[in-house]
Formats: structure tokens, C-alpha cells, sequence
């Protein structure tokens, strides 16, 4: 589902979507190689804000993935859904990640979401939605069992 603006060219549109499938490519096959492509996505004053934690700038983007990359086997996404409205994007996903802490290594696969907003065609503002329990204190000794029966709880 795409909604137009008005308020924008179609030569923006186009770069815009341009930076939209890159994105997604990057996401798709995030690795270490891939972060050379930061700069082709994303603004030099771009924050980003997840259930971890707040990465302003391109730098502390780049630092915040290294870091990712470095404690994971590997991670990727699988983009769903793409809603657009004007310069604003809602992304749907599927990550498929493996941390050697986790799970034994084994795959794991966490759902969530990202309102993204586009600024001199490059994203400026990440937001992603995704459950932090589901994707880690589930997994930890203990704690895990506490998130579980808290949840379990909630739900009754």
C-alpha cells in the first residue's frame, strides 16, 4: 500500500524510493561489507532509536552495527510490508539472527516494524518496534523464565 503526496516531485518520489530499495538491500544482506553503503542510505544527522537505544548520527550508526556484528553469527531481513505516505515509510520485517549466547546458536526469528522519515532523500529518523523480551531476556537463564511466566500472567 503506497498513499502519494502532494507536497513532493516525482523526481524526489523516485529518489527517494531509489534510497528505500537500498535500505532494504542493505537489511537483506547486513554484514560487515555492507556498512560501506551507510552514507548512500542514510543522513549524516540521522538518528536511529530501537529498544536498545538511541544512535544519533552516522557515526554512532556505524559504531551500533559493527558492535551488532561482531556479538552475532549473522543477522538478516526479510522486508514484508512497505507502506510510504509522503516522505515517511512503515516497514514490516521478519530479523533472522543467531548470537553464539543464544538459543545455543541456533537461528532465531523476531518480528517488528520501523518508521522511518527521509530527509534530503536519505533517512534522518529510524524508530524500530520490535519485542527486546522475545529477542533476548527470554533467552537468559533465569530471567528468562521470569519474562515467561510475566508474560504468561499478562495474558490470562
Amino acid at each position: 500500500m503506497t498513499f502519494a503526496s502532494t507536497a513532493s516531485t516525482s523526481g524526489e518520489t523516485g529518489a527517494r524510493q531509489n534510497t528505500l530499495e537500498k535500505l532494504k538491500e542493505f537489511y537483506r544482506h547486513l554484514d560487515s561489507a555492507a556498512l560501506s553503503k551507510l552514507a548512500d542510505i542514510y543522513h549524516q544527522q540521522t538518528v536511529l532509536i530501537d529498544p536498545v537505544g538511541r544512535h544519533a548520527g552516522i557515526d554512532a550508526l556505524r559504531n551500533y552495527f559493527e558492535k551488532l556484528l561482531a556479538q552475532t553469527q549473522h543477522c538478516r531481513f526479510d522486508i514484508q510490508q512497505t507502506l510510504t505516505d509522503g516522505e515517511e515509510t512503515v516497514l514490516i520485517w521478519k530479523m533472522f539472527y543467531a548470537h553464539p549466547r543464544i538459543n545455543k546458536g541456533k537461528e532465531r526469528v523476531l518480528e517488528g516494524s520501523s518508521h522511518l522519515r527521509f530527509s534530503e532523500n536519505r533517512v534522518i529518523y529510524q524508530r524500530d518496534y520490535y519485542d527486546l523480551g522475545a529477542m533476548l531476556y527470554e533467552h537468559v537463564p533465569v530471567l528468562g523464565s521470569v519474562v515467561k511466566a510475566l508474560k504468561s500472567r499478562l495474558s490470562s
